[in-house]
């Protein structure tokens, strides 16, 4: 098993997805497949953006864990990728993501600053991802604070 030091955060670019949906995009920019090793929905699985409860929160797998991700230009190598799906997370996808990343913790001891938005290593280019303020998410980790507001 490869050394897992960073727990990288991501939004998609789309309002509604999941891990297939996403693998299949990324096969069609001639990638090997998907690149996280998280997807956590938001409800609206396809373009229809038909709502379902039952799929807002769930966590699906997309790579294995022991498998170096594509999801972060330099940092793949020590780090798992967790793509939430739209731009505006649901409460469910807060607490699901809250949840996966205190497992994703304790397995692996990364530590509260191990935990980083996609734009905190790509400022330039992902400034925006995952779309609300880490800080406030690093800090609802160690409580059982409330969801982050937009920026």
């Amino acid at each position: 098993m490869r050394e897992i030091r960073r727990l990288i955060v991501h939004h998609s670019a789309s309002s509604f997805g999941d891990a297939d949906l996403i693998d299949q995009w990324h096969k069609e920019r001639g990638w090997q497949g998907i690149g996280y090793h998280y997807v956590i929905l938001n409800g609206c699985r396809t373009s229809s953006l038909k709502y379902r409860q039952d799929d807002d929160g769930l966590v699906e797998y997309g790579l294995p864990e022991a498998q170096e991700g594509a999801h972060v230009k330099g940092h793949n190598a020590d780090s798992l990728g967790i793509c939430l799906i739209g731009g505006r997370i649901t409460r469910w996808q807060y607490c699901a993501l809250i949840w996966l990343l205190r497992q994703l913790n304790g397995r692996y001891a990364v530590g509260i600053d191990g935990v980083l938005g996609h734009g905190e290593l790509d400022p330039i280019n992902k400034a925006a991802c995952p779309g609300f303020d880490m800080e406030l998410l690093r800090a609802a980790l160690t409580t059982a604070g409330e969801p982050p507001e937009e920026e």
